[in-house]
C-alpha cells in the first residue's frame, strides 16, 4: 500500500534498527514489509492520530528462518485540519510519558499482589525530540480484538473492563502518594477552567437535545428542565473533574469506553481485557472514568439492568486493592461514591446526551474531541440524527434521571437565591 505522509519514516534501516534494538537480533535483513491502516478510520481528518499496522518479514542471525511480525505505529497527523492544534498541544508528549514512565511503575505496584496483570500494549519504540512517534505492540497477534460499539457491552466484558479500570486506579493511588511529581502533566483534563474557550460543543448539544425534546417524544415537564441545563453544563462538568472524592484521586484514562478496551477470548471464554489510547489521562474524582463508561460503553439493557451492579462491582475491587497495597487513608464506602455520583450527576447527564449516542454509532469517529485542546471551533457536528437513532433509549434514561433528581441543577441555584432573598434584612 503506499505510503502516506505520516508514514514515509518507515523503511528497511528503521525497521532494521528497530528489530535489533528492541529484540535484541542480530543480522537482520528485511525480506519485505507493508504499512495499512490500523483503523477504517484513518482517513478522518479530525482523527487524533494516524495509526497503522506495519508488518514485516525478516531473517536475522537467531532465526535464519523467515520471520512475520506486525507493530502499530500510532503517528502525529501531518496532515488534516488538526495539525496545528497537535502543534500546540501536549497530548502526544503525555501519551509518551503514559507508556514509557507511568504505565510500568502502575504495572509494578500491582505485582505487589502476586502476579502480572497487563493494562496496556507495550511501548516498543517512541521517538523523544520530535514527540511524533509510538511504536506499540500489535495486540491482534495475542488474540486482543474490541467489540461492536453499537451493541454495546454484555454485563461480563462491563464488569471485566470495570475490574481492570480500579486496578489500574488503585496502583495510580499508590504511585500519586509515592511520586506525585510524575504527574503533573496530568492536572487538567476535558472539563477544565483554562479549557473553557473550547468547551462550547457541550452546551450547544444539550441546547439542540432541549429544542428536539418534542421530536423525540420527551414530555414536556423533562423538555423545561432540559431548557434550564445548557447555561450552567460546562461549569458542573468543571466541578466534577475537580472534585476532592474525600482524598482520593486515582489518575483516570479519560476516554474509557469500548473502542479503548480489547478483549481476549479462550474458547469463547473471557479472560482479559487490556487498555489503549491514553492521551486523555487526568488525575482526579475515579468517578471521571466510571461515569464515561456507563454512559457510552454497556448495552443500553445491561445499563438498565445492571448499572448499580457494575458501580458495586468497581468499588468491591477498587476496595479490596486498596487494602491489599495497604492504603493508609480510610477507603470512601460504597454509599460515599454513591453520594458522589449523585453529587456530581450532571457529568452524567452531559455526557449521555451529548457524547456516548456518538460512541454507541458506526460513526464513533465523528464525536467532538474529548481533549479540548485538539478541538477546533469549525468542527460542526449535526447530533439530531444521532439523537433520533437513540431517541427510545434516551426518554428511558431520562426518566430515570429525573427520579434521581439529576435534571434539576439547572434552576436550583435560583431557588436557593429566592428562598434566601426572603430572609435577607
Amino acid at each position: 500500500m503506499p505510503k502516506t505522509q505520516e508514514t514515509k519514516f518507515v523503511n528497511s534501516l528503521f525497521l532494521t534498527n528497530l528489530i535489533q534494538t528492541q529484540y535484541g537480533e542480530t543480522e537482520v535483513k528485511i525480506k519485505t514489509y507493508d504499512v495499512e491502516p490500523a483503523t477504517a478510520e484513518i482517513n478522518d481528518p479530525y482523527a487524533r492520530s494516524s495509526m497503522n499496522r506495519i508488518l514485516v518479514k525478516y531473517v536475522s542471525k537467531e532465526n535464519p528462518s523467515e520471520n512475520v511480525i506486525t507493530f502499530v505505529a500510532k503517528i502525529k497527523p501531518s496532515e488534516g485540519n488538526l495539525v496545528e492544534e497537535f502543534k500546540k498541544s501536549d497530548v502526544f508528549d503525555k501519551e509518551i510519558i503514559i507508556y514509557k514512565n507511568i504505565l510500568p511503575k502502575l504495572v509494578a505496584v500491582i505485582s505487589k499482589l502476586g502476579g502480572a496483570v497487563e493494562l496496556a500494549p507495550q511501548l516498543i519504540y517512541s521517538s523523544d525530540v520530535p514527540s511524533n512517534l509510538m511504536v506499540l505492540e500489535d495486540l491482534t497477534v495475542r488474540g486482543y480484538s474490541v467489540e461492536n460499539q453499537q451493541l454495546g457491552l454484555n454485563l461480563e466484558q462491563s464488569k471485566m473492563a470495570i475490574e481492570k479500570m480500579a486496578f489500574m486506579h488503585a496502583a495510580s493511588v499508590v504511585l500519586l502518594a509515592e511520586n506525585p511529581a510524575d504527574f503533573v502533566k496530568f492536572a487538567k483534563g476535558t472539563f477544565h477552567a483554562d479549557h473553557k474557550d473550547k468547551l462550547g460543543y457541550f452546551s450547544n448539544a444539550l441546547a439542540t437535545v432541549a429544542e428536539s425534546a418534542s421530536e423525540l417524544g420527551i414530555n414536556s415537564a423533562v423538555a423545561g428542565k432540559l431548557k434550564t441545563l445548557p447555561a450552567k453544563a460546562i461549569q458542573k462538568a468543571i466541578d466534577a473533574y475537580g472534585s476532592d472524592f474525600q482524598g482520593l484521586k486515582v489518575l483516570n484514562h479519560g476516554d474509557f469506553w469500548t473502542n479503548n478496551v480489547m478483549y481476549k477470548y479462550n474458547n469463547n471464554e473471557l479472560i482479559d481485557a487490556i487498555f489503549v489510547d491514553f492521551q486523555n489521562c487526568v488525575v482526579g474524582s475515579p468517578i471521571i472514568d466510571l461515569v464515561y463508561f456507563l454512559t457510552s460503553s454497556p448495552s443500553y439493557e445491561v445499563l438498565e439492568q445492571s448499572r448499580d451492579e457494575l458501580i458495586y462491582v468497581y468499588h468491591e475491587t477498587l476496595s479490596l486493592l486498596l487494602q491489599r497495597l495497604d492504603y493508609k487513608k480510610p477507603i470512601p464506602s460504597l454509599v460515599d461514591l454513591q453520594v458522589e455520583l449523585l453529587k456530581h450527576g450532571a457529568l452524567e447527564v452531559i455526557l449521555s446526551l451529548t457524547t456516548a449516542p456518538f460512541l454507541r454509532t458506526k460513526n464513533a469517529q465523528n464525536t467532538p474531541a474529548m481533549q479540548p485542546t485538539l478541538y477546533k471551533d469549525e468542527q460542526k457536528v449535526d447530533l439530531k440524527p444521532v439523537l433520533k437513532a437513540h431517541a427510545g433509549h434516551i426518554n428511558q434514561q431520562l426518566k430515570d434521571y429525573e427520579l434521581r433528581g439529576l435534571l434539576d441543577w439547572g434552576a436550583a441555584e435560583s431557588k436557593i437565591k429566592g428562598l434566601m432573598g426572603r430572609f435577607q434584612k
